[in-house]
């Protein structure tokens, strides 16, 4: 199963990146991971191998997932960094302060896996409605644009758009309008 987070890095002189990115969780010998598989090229990668530290960050708020997708919104607040962990993001439901264990090095995509250190539950997370899939589900898209089909994409936006115009309220209208814009600014562009 592959949960969608946001994955929070830091570089050697402590910048933080921030990305969303889909993760899988699993347990081995009594302890928690989560495997991280980053793009190459990517920052978050670049980051991972650089500092071997991440934060996981498990968010209900869709518009972070589309503010960074489409850079719509460019600053996130942040905890401080403490105790040499990656900072978390403020509006975070739940992080997970994660450690590299092993890397499986691959020519497009890598998997690293990270032994989870700890973990903080910050408020309660209830779910996503359908509007709130919808956004990430096209956030997702928005990142493929170039490399799928062009009418995979206005299929799928489509189908999308069911759960925004029947369960959206006006923070995931306003995510899925940013990415609507994004994914409109590409057809233009390259049709």
């Amino acid at each position: 199963m592959i949960h969608e987070v946001i994955v929070t890095t830091i570089n050697k002189e402590k910048k933080v990146h921030i990305a969303p990115m889909g993760i899988k969780i699993f347990n081995e010998q009594k302890k928690k991971y989560v495997q991280i598989s980053p793009f190459r090229p990517s920052q978050t990668l670049n980051n991972l191998l650089e500092t071997n530290i991440a934060t996981i960050n498990f968010i209900d708020n869709v518009k972070v997932f589309s503010g960074i997708v489409t850079k719509e919104k460019r600053t996130w607040e942040l905890s401080p960094l403490l105790n040499n962990y990656v900072p978390h993001l403020d509006e975070t439901n739940t992080h997970m302060n994660v450690v590299v264990d092993d890397i499986e090095d691959d020519s497009v995509r890598p998997k690293i896996k990270c032994e989870v250190l700890k973990e903080e539950i910050h408020r309660p997370f209830l779910g996503f409605n359908r509007a709130q899939f919808s956004v990430i589900e096209l956030a997702v898209l928005s990142t493929r644009l170039g490399r799928i089909s062009d009418d995979k994409v206005r299929n799928e936006l489509e189908y999308l758009k069911i759960g925004i115009n029947k369960t959206a309220g006006d923070n995931e209208k306003e995510a899925w309008s940013w990415i609507e814009k994004k994914i409109n600014k590409y057809f233009q562009d390259n049709d």
